[in-house]
C-alpha cells in the first residue's frame, strides 16, 4: 500500500467504525419508536378487527416485549451490538415486519390498507440506520418476499387486484427510492467524514509542526544561552586579569595595549548581549519593567558618557531640549540601550571635526529624541533596509566602520515594544537624523510585553555606557571606567569565630576560570575547588565551607541544583551561596534566588567586585556567629546561676562534714551520719553535673544528631530547678518519647530559652506539652504570666527586641530560637494562651522524616 493510500484506508476504517457507532444509537431509538407505534395500533385493532383482537393483542405484547429485550441487550452489551449492528438491524426489523404482515392477513388480505404499514418498517429502518445501498436493497426485498410468501401457498386471499397492484407499486417504489437515498447518503457521509478526517489530520500536522517549531525555538534559546555561557567564561578570563593589570600598571605601551584588549572584549560582550536580546524579541520572551522615566535625564546621561569619545575623535557633541517634560513611562534599562546605540551609531559615522546634535522635544502626546550627525548620510534605497537585522550599508565609506548590523535593528524593536517608533531622515552626503518617539503615559503598552514578576533591576557590565560606545575607533574610556570601579585592597581580611580564616568552596567546570578564581581568592581565604556540583557536595562532607561560589551551568549537578540542595539541608542551609552566571537578565536572577542563592555575579566580572560580594557575605556570616555566641553566653549565664545555687549548698555541707571527720568526729553526731551527709551532697552534685552534660552534649558539637525531646525537657528542668522552688507549678503532659534530628546543644538551648522566659514572667503555672503527629513533634511551653502585649507581638522574633528592662537580656533568644527551629526544618510560633498568658509552640519533623 502506497503512502497516499494509507491515510485513505485509515479514513475508511475510521468511517466504518463511526457509522457503526451511529447505527447503535439509531437502533436503540428505532426500537423504542417501533414499540410505541405498535402500542398505538391497539385501539385501531379493537375497532377494525375485533374478532381477532385477543390474538392480535397477545401478538402485540409479544413483539413489544421482544423489542424491549433487544433494547436492554444493546444498552448492556454495547460492544457486542457494535460488532454485529448491521446484521442485528436486518434480522430484528425483518421480524418486526412480520407483525405488519399479520395485520394484512387477519384483515382482508393483500388488498387490506394495512399493506401500507410495511412502509413504516422500510422508511423507519432507512431513516435511523445508515448502511450501503446493497444492504438497503436486500432488506427491502426480504421484507417484500416475506410479505408475498403466503400468496405462494394460497393461504391469503388476493382481494381486489387493482388495489393490490396500487399498494404493491407504492411499496416497491418506496423501497427503490430508499435504496437510492442510502446510496447518496453514504456518499455524503463518507465525503463529510473524509473532510473532517483531513481537517483533523491537518490540525494534527499543524500541532506537530507547531510543537517542533516550539522545540526548535526552545533549542535556539538554549543555544543562545549556552553560547552566552561559553563566550562569557573566556571573556571573564580576559576582562578580569586585564582589569587587574590596568589598575596596577603605569602609562606606557603595555597599558595602551591592555586598553585595546579591554575595549574589544567589551565590544564583543555587547554584541553577545544584543544577539540575546534579539533572540528574545523574536521569541516574544523579552519583557519590559515599565516605570516612570525622566527621559531628558536619561538622554543627558548617555550624552555625558559619550563626551570622552567625542572629544577623542574631535567631534562636537551638543544636547538641547525644548518644551515642558511630559509623563513618560518605559524600561529605563532598555531605553538606555536604544539611546546608546543611536549615539554610538552617530559617533561611528561622523568624521573628525564633525558635529552631532541631540535634541529632546517634549510634546503633549509624547517625547521625541533626535540624533543628527554630519556623517556621509544614507541613500534612500538603503534607508529601507538599515533597520533589518544584520543588514549593513554597502557603501565603502560606511562599511569600513565594521559592525554586524544588530544595533539599529535592536533599537527599532525595543522602541516598538515601548509602543513608540524609530525613523531616519537622510540624504547621501548630508548626514543623517534618527528620530525616536515615545508616547505619553502607559496605557498603550501591550500587557504581554510587561514583566509579570518584579525583581531587582540588573545592570550587567556589558550595559555600561562607555562599553556600548566602545565601537568608536579612537574611544579611550578605560581610564574612566577603571576610576569608577570599586578598588578594595586584596589584603583586607574577614575572620570568623575564634579568628578562623573563612573557607570558600569554588565550583566551576571551566579549568582556567576555576584556577583563576582559586588563585585570586587563596591569597585571603582557604579555598577548596570542585569541577561540578556533585564534586562540591562530596567536598562539603569533608570540609564544611563558610561560603560557596558556584557556576550555574555545570555537568552532573548544576549550580542551581547545588544551591537548592544546600538550602534544603538544615545543617547547610545557613551557608551563603553566590552564583556565577552568564545570563544577566532578571529571569536568571529570579531563577537563582528561587533556588535559594544569596547573591549572583554576572560574567564577565571584575575581580574586585567579586571579592567585595564575597567579603560582604562573610561579614554577615561573622556577625551571625557573633550573635549566636552572645545568645549562648546569655544561656550560659542562666546555667551558671543554677549551678552556683545547686552545687554550692551541697558542696558546703560536704566540706563541713569532712572537716568534722578530719578532726576525729563529733560527740553529738555519729561518723555514720556525717558520712551520709557527704554521700548525699556528692550525689546531688553528681545529679547536677549529669543534667548539665545531658543538656550541653559537648561531644555532639553543631552536628545534626538524634535528640530525644523528653530527655531535653527533663534535663533543662533539672538545671532550672533552683528557679522553680518559689511557688511555680510545672504541669507536664508527655504524649511522645520521640526524637528529632537537630544540633543537640542548639535544640536544648531553644527549650532553655522558652522555659526561662516563662519563669521570668512571674507566672504561677507553667505547662509543658509534648505531642506527635504523623509528621511533626511538637514542644509547647505555656504560662499564665502577663503574656505579650498585642502591639509588640509582631516584633518578638526580631533580633535585639526585648520586653525586659534595659540591660537585662540580649533580645536574641527568641530570634535565634526560631532560626534554630527553621534550620531543623521546623518552626517556632507564638500564640496567646486562653485565659491569659503566653504559649510558644516549636514543631520539628520527627526523626524518621527528618532523616
Amino acid at each position: 500500500m502506497s503512502a497516499l493510500q494509507e491515510p485513505a484506508a485509515q479514513a475508511d476504517q475510521l468511517f466504518e467504525q463511526e457509522r457503526r457507532q451511529r447505527n447503535v444509537k439509531g437502533l436503540s431509538t428505532g426500537v423504542l419508536v417501533a414499540a410505541a407505534t405498535m402500542a398505538l395500533f391497539v385501539p385501531v385493532e379493537w375497532v377494525v378487527m375485533r374478532a381477532h383482537f385477543a390474538l392480535l393483542q397477545s401478538l402485540t405484547l409479544f413483539w413489544i416485549a421482544s423489542l424491549a429485550v433487544t433494547w436492554v441487550l444493546i444498552k448492556r452489551f454495547p460492544r457486542w451490538a457494535l460488532a454485529r449492528i448491521d446484521d442485528l438491524v436486518f434480522v430484528l426489523f425483518l421480524f418486526v415486519s412480520v407483525f405488519n404482515h399479520l395485520l394484512c392477513w387477519f384483515d382482508t388480505g393483500y388488498d387490506s390498507p394495512y399493506s401500507l404499514t410495511i412502509l413504516f418498517v422500510l422508511i423507519g429502518v432507512n431513516f435511523f440506520i445508515s448502511w450501503p445501498a446493497s444492504r438497503s436493497a436486500a432488506f427491502g426485498m426480504s421484507v417484500y418476499g416475506l410479505f408475498l410468501l403466503p400468496l405462494a401457498v394460497g393461504e391469503v386471499p388476493v382481494g381486489d387486484i387493482r388495489i393490490v397492484l396500487v399498494y404493491q407499486g407504492v411499496i416497491l417504489g418506496t423501497a427503490l427510492i430508499l435504496v437510492v437515498f442510502q446510496k447518496h447518503r453514504m456518499a455524503l457521509e463518507r465525503s463529510e467524514f473524509h473532510a473532517r478526517f483531513e481537517a483533523k489530520s491537518a490540525n494534527k500536522r499543524l500541532e506537530e509542526a507547531y510543537g517542533q517549531l516550539k522545540q526548535l525555538d526552545q533549542m535556539k534559546s538554549e543555544f543562545f544561552a549556552n553560547i552566552s555561557h561559553e563566550l562569557r567564561t573566556p571573556l571573564t578570563l580576559i576582562v578580569s586579569p586585564v582589569d587587574a593589570m590596568l589598575s596596577s600598571i603605569g602609562p606606557g605601551a603595555d597599558r595602551d595595549a591592555l586598553k585595546v584588549v579591554r575595549r574589544n572584549a567589551s565590544r564583543l560582550l555587547r554584541m553577545i548581549d544584543d544577539l540575546l536580546d534579539l533572540a528574545k524579541l523574536e521569541g516574544g520572551g523579552l519583557r519590559l519593567r515599565v516605570e516612570r522615566v525622566e527621559l531628558g535625564d536619561l538622554v543627558q546621561q548617555v550624552v555625558g558618557n559619550a563626551h570622552p569619545a567625542a572629544k577623542a575623535k574631535q567631534i562636537e557633541l551638543l544636547l538641547a531640549s525644548d518644551g515642558e517634560p511630559v509623563e513618560t513611562f518605559g524600561d529605563a534599562h532598555r531605553l538606555e540601550i536604544v539611546l546608546t546605540n543611536l549615539v554610538g551609531n552617530a559617533m561611528k559615522f561622523t568624521p573628525a571635526g564633525g558635529k552631532i546634535d541631540v535634541r529632546v522635544r517634549h510634546r503633549p502626546n509624547g517625547t521625541t529624541v533626535e540624533i543628527a550627525d554630519t556623517g556621509p548620510g544614507i541613500s534612500r534605497e538603503q534607508q529601507a533596509h538599515i533597520f533589518k537585522r544584520f543588514h549593513q550599508v554597502e557603501r565603502s565609506e560606511r562599511r569600513h566602520q565594521g559592525g554586524v548590523g544588530i544595533g539599529l535593528a535592536l533599537a527599532l524593536e525595543l522602541a516598538e515594544l515601548h509602543g513608540g517608533s524609530l525613523s531616519v531622515d537622510s540624504e547621501l552626503g548630508e548626514g543623517a537624523t534618527f528620530t525616536l518617539f515615545l508616547r505619553r503615559g502607559k496605557e498603550h503598552f501591550d500587557a504581554d510585553a510587561l514583566e509579570r514578576r518584579q525583581g531587582q533591576t540588573l545592570d550587567h557590565p556589558a550595559r555600561r555606557i562607555e562599553d556600548r560606545l566602545s565601537e568608536a575607533p579612537t574611544l579611550d574610556g578605560a581610564a574612566a571606567t577603571a576610576g569608577r570601579r570599586m578598588s578594595i585592597p586584596p589584603t583586607e581580611r574577614v575572620l570568623l569565630d575564634r579568628g578562623r580564616v573563612p573557607r570558600i568552596l569554588v565550583a566551576e567546570d571551566e579549568d582556567d576560570l576555576r584556577g583563576f578564581m582559586v588563585g585570586l581568592l587563596s591569597r585571603t581565604y582557604t579555598v577548596d575547588a570542585a569541577r561540578n556540583g556533585s564534586e562540591a557536595l562530596e567536598l562539603m562532607k569533608k570540609h564544611r565551607p563558610d561560603l560557596v561560589l558556584t557556576d550555574v551551568m555545570m555537568p552532573e549537578v548544576s549550580g542551581l541544583d547545588l544551591a537548592r540542595t544546600l538550602k534544603q539541608d538544615p545543617s547547610l542551609s545557613n551557608i551563603p551561596v553566590i552564583l556565577l552566571t552568564a545570563r544577566g537578565e532578571n529571569e536568571a536572577a529570579l531563577e537563582g534566588f528561587q533556588a535559594g542563592a544569596d547573591d549572583f555575579v554576572a560574567k564577565p566580572f571584575h575581580a574586585n567586585v567579586l571579592q567585595a560580594r564575597i567579603r560582604a557575605h562573610l561579614k554577615m556570616r561573622s556577625l551571625s556567629l557573633q550573635l549566636a555566641d552572645q545568645a549562648r553566653l546569655a544561656s550560659a549565664g542562666t546555667l551558671a546561676a543554677g549551678l552556683a545555687h545547686e552545687v554550692k549548698n551541697p558542696l558546703n555541707a560536704a566540706l563541713n562534714a569532712t572537716k568534722v571527720l578530719e578532726h576525729g568526729g563529733s560527740s553529738r553526731v555519729s561518723n555514720e551520719k556525717l558520712m551520709g551527709v557527704v554521700i548525699d551532697a556528692l550525689g546531688r552534685i553528681d545529679g547536677v553535673v549529669s543534667a548539665l552534660s545531658a543538656h550541653a552534649r559537648p561531644a555532639d558539637g553543631d552536628d545534626m544528631v538524634p535528640c530525644n525531646v523528653r530527655t531535653a525537657v527533663e534535663s533543662t528542668l533539672n538545671l532550672l530547678d533552683h528557679k522553680l522552688k518559689h511557688g511555680v507549678a510545672v504541669h507536664q503532659a508527655y504524649e511522645t518519647n520521640g526524637e528529632v534530628f537537630a544540633p543537640a546543644r542548639a535544640f536544648n538551648q531553644v527549650i532553655l530559652n522558652l522555659l526561662d522566659n516563662s519563669i521570668r514572667s512571674d507566672a504561677a503555672n507553667i505547662w509543658i506539652e509534648l505531642s506527635q503527629t504523623d509528621k511533626l513533634i511538637s514542644v509547647a511551653v505555656a504560662d499564665d504570666g502577663p503574656g505579650v502585649p498585642p502591639d509588640v507581638v509582631h516584633r518578638i522574633f526580631d533580633p535585639f527586641f526585648t520586653t525586659r528592662v534595659e540591660g537585662e537580656g540580649t533580645g536574641l533568644g527568641l530570634h535565634l530560637s526560631r532560626r534554630i527551629a527553621q534550620d531543623c526544618g521546623g518552626e517556632l510560633r507564638y500564640e496567646p494562651r486562653p485565659g491569659g498568658g503566653a504559649r510558644f509552640v516549636m514543631e520539628i519533623p520527627a526523626m524518621d522524616l527528618a532523616a
